[in-house]
Order: C-alpha cells, then sequence, then structure tokens
C-alpha cells in the first residue's frame, strides 16, 4: 500500500480511540462526618484492631449490587486508596470525634499495653441498585477482665442517585451511624 492508501485508515483507527490511551480513573474518597460528643463509660482506651469486607467488595473500583447476586464493578470509577484501609480510618477517625480526646487510638498510633479493641466484620458495605447503601456489620468489644460483647447493626442510607460521589457520600454516612453506635456502647 501507497502512504496515500494508508492515510484515511490511519486517520480512522485514530479517530476511534486506538491510538489514544484511556482516560485515568476517576478517585474518590471517604468522608469524616461528625457526630454527637459521647461521654465515655470506660477509662480505658479503644482503638479499632480489624475490618473485615465481603469478597467482591474489597477492591479498589466502587461496586454496586445489582438484582440476581451480580456486581456492578466501575473500572473508570476507584477509591483513593485500598478500601478496607478507607473504611478503617474513616470508622476510627469518626469514632474519636464522638469521644474525648486521647480516648480512641488510631490507625498507626502506638497501642497502649491495656486498650479495649473493637473487630470489625461487614456482611455488607455497599451501594445497592435501589439506591440505598447498606453497612450491615457485626462487631465485637474486647476489654481485659471482661467477657467479649457482640454487637449488630444495619445502617442503610437513602442516596440520590448511583452516581460515584453519591456513594461515596453514603457510604460515609453509613460509616459515621455505626461509629455513633459504636460510641453510646
Amino acid at each position: 500500500m501507497t502512504n496515500r492508501r494508508l492515510a484515511p485508515l490511519l486517520l480512522l483507527l485514530a479517530g476511534c480511540g486506538f491510538f489514544s490511551k484511556s482516560a485515568p480513573p476517576k478517585l474518590y474518597s471517604l468522608d469524616r462526618i461528625a457526630g454527637a460528643a459521647v461521654a465515655p463509660s470506660a477509662t480505658l482506651p479503644i482503638g479499632i484492631d480489624g475490618v473485615e469486607l465481603p469478597p467482591g467488595i474489597d477492591r479498589r473500583e466502587l461496586v454496586v449490587r445489582q438484582p440476581d447476586h451480580r456486581l456492578e464493578v466501575r473500572s473508570a470509577e476507584q477509591w483513593s486508596a485500598p478500601f478496607k484501609s478507607l473504611v478503617l480510618h474513616t470508622v476510627a477517625f469518626d469514632l474519636a470525634a464522638r469521644l474525648p480526646v486521647g480516648m480512641v487510638i488510631l490507625p498507626g498510633e502506638s497501642k497502649p499495653a491495656t486498650m479495649r479493641s473493637i473487630d470489625v466484620a461487614f456482611e455488607e458495605l455497599a451501594a445497592l441498585s435501589d439506591r440505598t447503601v447498606v453497612a450491615d456489620a457485626r462487631w465485637v468489644l474486647h476489654e481485659p477482665g471482661r467477657p467479649d460483647v457482640a454487637h449488630r447493626d444495619r445502617i442503610v442510607v437513602n442516596v440520590a442517585s448511583l452516581d460515584a460521589a453519591q456513594i461515596a457520600t453514603g457510604i460515609s454516612q453509613a460509616l459515621a451511624g455505626l461509629a455513633d453506635r459504636m460510641a453510646a456502647q
């Protein structure tokens, strides 16, 4: 083929995006949401030891649960960090905002020899196709010298739409609701 014959083919391929790079993903984060301060019933500091997320949800891409057990994975819309880390930090800082200064051991801080701890396992933490965000969590409070106390909370937040910003806001609100319930205990 001559250059004259190749030129239209190259223009057609370039117009179809063959030579162009795909757009970088849009990144989203979770927000801390202020809540009412609570007077603690214990004097020992508390920290969140672990967070477990449901399989399929613990990923960089935003996910919307669809009917019939399907997941809509949005590769062009991603969390700004690993989702598990975002959830851990958001819950910890939301809890710290509700309790007196120094009562919550934040991620990365050194842990005192004696403290209370919380382990959180989410059965669900996702946007659903009906424009709700659901946080269904089981959490266990461990306190030295006392039996573990298990809790289960289900928080449902309505969102205006299933766009990524609304999903991030809904998850932030659900996690703040969970922190409210933890602080109350």
